[in-house]
């Protein structure tokens, strides 16, 4: 009997504890990258930053040390350092105590590199120097060449060391001398944190990546949960196109000397189909030597040491879908603006988009489809970097952008970012140099926890289920590498400007587009990831991961490997659905083919022949891929798989619809409606023609699942609108008293007075109105027109909450509206005009080293020329039924 109470205590002891066991960090909610200014922390600013971003509801922070703040050198701590481990070791305990989770950037700044990178394994690119010699001349190789090639008469001969008398052909006259030599490039990381400075990793180089990640060990060994990811930024590595092993690679690869060929790699511009082949065969290797000497082993030296792997593969040379893939969590971007067709929606002026491009769903795609081939539960995205011009940013213009993103298949955002701020340090504080700005600096702050608490509860579905696209389309990496190619090229693949060649304005581009503004849900595949496709009985493909696909299309190939041109033909064979769009593949990829091996690409291109179309509606239909009609009316969609059917996040981004009857190819008989933005939830009964009635007005978004039970349906009637019409005038008062409070007949911006002028903070906008019997029970809903730039709402005293994304509306609780009302509108605006006033009086709050601080077109930085920046309410208000 004793022993069983002391076990019976026991266990009761060891379920208290386990109950006061801190619960693990959010992935749902939103995180953040964190970026620490010369390392100068402190264990009092960590504990200030970590709780505001706790409070303000985030999951997670990622630390990316950088250049420092002049002044505070000082306090520095050298990266790496054993100050620098400390406050590392702080973080991870006070992290853990506010449960949040912490990832780290695998070094300092971008791309990687430092000051443990050797010559040996620093980023290297090749020259080509070419020499004339006459027979009986001597010369010598320079000794930095790695080869030469000799060409006499036009006939290769050998590569040499030296050419002799000899060695000319009878009757020649001369011979043309390649060589090759390596080279440095020389880059040094960027925005590097003190103590990290150095030379840029050559990332074709496992021997390099095993070098450079011994300085980590010693702190990684010493590290724990809540560090969850090590983490890889874009790849940004300019004018590398060489390593050591890159000869004897090509050769293993193609079966053939690319030593032969230096002619052609010395060319300003390929000539003809048989250079562009061997150029396309030098860009595959590079390709391959990114993937398994980098990309897979970062991964799994990573896995090794206990963590996560977190990778941006854009930028590279390599195929986007294979980099994104071999990393436990994808990363794509979201860089700058896109003037989203959402009445009131702001885009920056300022913004180029020639110079940087407009973010496209299609490229955020290549992140989320290589995760769901493999199986990957996150797929993340630095989000709205560069949205618009620092202290000018409205959460307003992000939440669409969250939405988009959310659309290409991500589902753990990562807001670029929030900066570590001293707290000691006067407003604007530490900023980075780009924008946009999420720390309690920030003019939106107070309002950011609505945000988060959005993207939490969008994020809780998305990550819950997997996507359910019914269609693969391959991606033409190939055609890619055959264009456009001469004298040291590479065809870095990055998300902005530069997408409009390799995305955009291709057959790809088209045909991926159209399919996405057609309503079918896709996933794009490369010549690696088809390798992990099985058929199955059904006629289907099916991943490792157990995603399940209906039919493969192959938009206008132009070259094409011989194995995946026979892994074609063996499916056309068995009966699966394989088509090509617009044409059939019109020539093998490689130089290096033998001619048994062309002769295998025609007879495998001939099995074929019949699957080519010009319009691929004909065979949707025929196969019942699913089109979603909601695509028709303007509703961007994502389509995820539950054990209860299919779940939607849908969002108005367009100015097409605003409510009626829609269709879902796969709802259930009754629906859930779940506003995420207010947590609201409906059940609507699915009609016999499968339509149900959506009010969805521009900038909104909604959760979509099926149920069983019915509960609270929805009920439509006609749209009721009471427009609310101030009873005498409309008061703004502030509490800056340095500022007069102003009287107006209706709602305008309270810049229009002159002496707000400099003003950032807080106005409230207060009025008397009426509503009679009849329109009391219809004023479920408040709209307002234009906000500038968030605005807490209360009426008759009570405090509805805040309103900070268009549309600019709030639901009023039964019981606040009267006949007579009173109405205070708090508005609080973006900081540009207080940043325009430090700028015009010279006060010196930019004293950051390296790019110190630039304005959205990489400028520097001068606020005293904007103009005022509106500010307050405008427009008219009005209560509605729905």
């Amino acid at each position: 009997m004793i022993k069983f109470r002391y076990l019976l205590f026991f266990i009761l002891v060891a379920k208290a504890v386990g109950a006061q066991t801190p619960a693990a960090f959010s992935t749902s909610k939103p995180w953040a990258y964190w970026w620490w200014p010369g390392s100068a922390v402190t264990e009092v600013g960590i504990t200030h930053n970590l709780e505001a971003f706790a409070k303000a509801g985030f999951g997670g922070l990622h630390i990316i040390p950088i250049y420092g703040a002049k002044g505070y050198e000082s306090t520095f701590q050298p990266y790496l350092s054993e100050g620098w481990n400390q406050k590392f070791a702080f973080v991870l305990k006070e992290a853990k105590r506010l449960h949040l989770g912490i990832d780290m950037t695998l070094g300092t700044g971008w791309p990687l590199g430092g000051p443990q990178v050797r010559k040996q394994d620093a980023a290297k690119s090749y020259k080509i120097e070419t020499i004339s010699i006459a027979p009986g001349k001597s010369w010598t190789v320079p000794k930095e060449a790695k080869a030469a090639s000799v060409y006499v008469n036009k006939v290769f001969v050998e590569d040499l060391v030296s050419l002799k008398k000899s060695s000319f052909p009878a009757g020649a006259e001369g011979a043309i001398v390649y060589v090759f030599m390596e080279t440095l490039t020389n880059q040094q990381v960027k925005r590097a944190a003190p103590g990290a400075e150095g030379l840029v990793m050559d990332h074709f180089s496992k021997s390099a990546f095993a070098q450079y990640r011994e300085a980590f060990v010693p702190l990684l060994k010493k590290s724990h949960a809540p560090l969850r990811a090590l983490y890889n930024d874009s790849y940004e590595v300019y004018g590398a196109n060489y390593t050591p092993d890159l000869f004897a690679e090509f050769q293993r690869m193609n079966g053939y000397d690319l030593r032969v060929y230096l002619d052609v790699m010395a060319k300003s511009k390929a000539e003809s189909d048989a250079e562009n082949a061997i150029w396309a065969d030098y860009h595959r290797t590079l390709a391959h030597l990114l993937l398994t000497e980098f990309t897979q082993p970062f991964a799994s030296w990573i896995k090794q040491m206990g963590f996560v792997s977190r990778d941006q593969a854009h930028g590279s040379p390599g195929n986007l879908l294979d980099l994104y893939a071999a990393v436990d969590i994808p990363e794509t971007e979201f860089f700058g603006s896109k003037p989203f067709d959402i009445p009131g929606y702001r885009v920056d002026p300022d913004y180029d988009s020639v110079r940087f491009g407009i973010p496209d769903v299609r490229n955020l795609k290549l992140a989320s489809s290589a995760a769901n081939l493999t199986g990957k539960k996150l797929v993340s995205s630095e989000t709205t970097t560069w949205l618009g011009n620092h202290f000018k940013v409205s959460l307003a213009q992000v939440k669409p952008v969250v939405d988009q993103v959310f659309i290409g298949g991500v589902n753990h955002i990562f807001y670029h970012g929030a900066t570590y701020s001293p707290p000691e340090v006067a407003w604007p504080g530490w900023l980075f140099y780009a924008s946009t700005n999420f720390n309690p600096q920030s003019h939106f702050w107070e309002a950011l926890p609505e945000l988060n608490r959005y993207v939490d509860n969008c994020q809780k579905m998305l990550q819950a289920h997997p996507t359910d696209a019914d269609v693969l389309m391959f991606f033409p990496m190939e055609d890619i590498w055959h264009e456009r190619n001469g004298k040291g090229k590479t065809h870095p693949l990055d998300l902005h400007a530069n997408s409009r060649d390799w995305m955009k304005n291709t057959s790809f581009g088209h045909w991926s587009e159209h399919m996405q503004n057609k309503g079918y849900q896709v996933d794009y595949v490369s010549d690696l990831l088809m390798k992990g496709l099985q058929p199955t009985p059904k006629r289907t493909f099916r991943t490792a991961a157990g995603a399940e696909y209906k039919m493969l299309l192959i938009p206008a190939p132009h070259f094409v490997s011989l194995e995946t041109m026979e892994l074609w033909a063996k499916w056309v064979k068995q009966g699966l659905p394989v088509y090509f769009l617009e044409h059939m593949p019109l020539q093998p990829n490689s130089f290096g083919l033998t001619d048994e091996q062309k002769d295998r690409w025609h007879i495998a291109r001939e099995t074929m022949v019949m699957r080519w179309v010009s319009d691929p509606t004909n065979i949707l239909e025929r196969y019942r891929i699913s089109r979603e009609s909601i695509a028709d009316q303007g509703i961007s969609f994502i389509r995820k798989r539950s054990p209860q059917g299919a779940a939607y996040f849908i969002s108005n981004l367009s100015n097409r619809f605003s409510e009626g009857p829609v269709r879902l190819a796969k709802g259930a008989a009754d629906l859930e409606l779940y506003d995420p933005m207010t947590g609201v939830k409906s059940v609507v009964h699915v009609n016999k023609d499968k339509s149900f009635f959506l009010n969805l007005a521009p900038g909104q978004s909604m959760l979509i699942r099926g149920v069983t039970t019915m509960s609270k349906v929805q009920v439509v009637g006609d749209k009721v609108i009471s427009p609310i019409e101030p009873l005498g005038k409309v008061s703004i008062s502030f509490p800056d008293k340095q500022l007069k409070s102003l009287v107006s007949d209706d709602l305008n911006y309270w810049t229009r007075d002159s002496s707000t002028h400099d003003y950032w903070g807080k106005g409230t906008y207060a009025f008397d109105f009426e509503l009679n019997a009849e329109q009391l029970p219809q004023a479920k809903i408040l709209h307002l027109d234009q906000v500038r730039d968030w605005v807490r709402v209360k009426i008759n005293g009570v405090d509805l909450g805040i309103v900070w994304s268009l549309p600019y509306q709030i639901q009023v609780p039964a019981g606040v509206l009267k006949t007579s009302n009173h109405i205070e509108l708090t508005v609080t605006n973006v900081s540009a005009n207080r940043i325009r006033k430090l700028d015009r009086d010279r006060v010196n709050w930019k004293n950051f080293y390296e790019i110190n601080f630039v304005d959205i077109q990489y400028k520097p930085f001068d606020a005293s020329s904007w103009d005022v920046t509106e500010s307050g309410l405008q427009g008219n208000l009005y209560f509605s039924n729905r």
